[in-house]
């Protein structure tokens, strides 16, 4: 078994504690995060839009982009005061689990023991809370600057300023827009139904003319008949 895992360092510095001393310290490191690769099928998106977005996408990771901010951001992280903080929480959690049955724990094959600590540190947010710090230390400006430089040799300066000043509305100014994109279609609705009332209104109206027309012409018809009939 892997012993550079979180459960698998915190078990052996706890039974060690149990062991030996119990107020000992010791070191746990946290891995990286698992991050989430959101593709631009899930997005609601035109064909063209989607394909220029994976290929941006491909590109950047063929210059090394995801690559190096990995690198920058797990740097980062690995000094910040969060890993202090995180080795010792897990180790804190570890020993708990040690002391509420060390017989157990203690006797489990190390794979089992480790399994179980893991899903202690997961109960307790630790990996979520790292995810955490490391999505704040990613540089997002410089993705998209860097991303939108390799679009701009693609398509050209004015049609990607086009793209960025479209990427560059605020929440209020996309919510504005679409609520105004909605009034604009109930009034296209609106004026619709209006205009189908009125033509089922004139529908009616020229049937009643027809109607009253036609009853004219038979009583004006039985009119002449009777009249013939009172001339022979």
């Amino acid at each position: 078994m892997d012993s550079s895992t979180p459960a698998a360092a915190a078990i052996a510095a706890a039974g060690s504690q149990t062991a030996a001393n119990p107020s000992a310290t010791a070191l746990a490191t946290v891995p990286p995060p698992p991050v989430r690769k959101f593709k631009a099928a899930e997005l609601p998106l035109t064909t063209s839009k989607r394909t220029a977005i994976e290929t941006l996408a491909r590109d950047f990771k063929k210059k090394g982009g995801y690559d190096a901010l990995r690198r920058k951001a797990w740097e980062e992280f690995m000094q910040s005061d969060y890993v202090k903080e995180a080795k010792e929480l897990v180790l804190e959690i570890a020993q708990e689990e040690v002391d509420k049955n060390p017989g157990q724990l203690l006797t489990l094959e190390r794979n089992k023991a480790v399994a179980l600590i893991d899903g202690a540190l997961d109960r307790r947010g630790i990996y979520q809370k790292a995810q955490e710090a490391i999505g704040k230390l990613i540089d997002t400006s410089a993705i998209e600057a860097n991303i939108r430089e390799i679009r701009r040799a693609e398509i050209g300066d004015e049609a990607a300023e086009e793209e960025r000043l479209l990427g560059a509305k605020t929440d209020e100014e996309y919510a504005a827009e679409t609520a105004a994109r909605r009034e604009e279609r109930e009034l296209v609705r609106e004026n619709l139904r209006v205009i189908e009332e009125n033509k089922r209104k004139l529908e009616r109206e020229i049937k009643e003319l027809e109607d009253m027309k036609r009853r004219e012409e038979e009583k004006a018809a039985r009119e002449a008949r009777r009249k013939k009939e009172r001339e022979e």
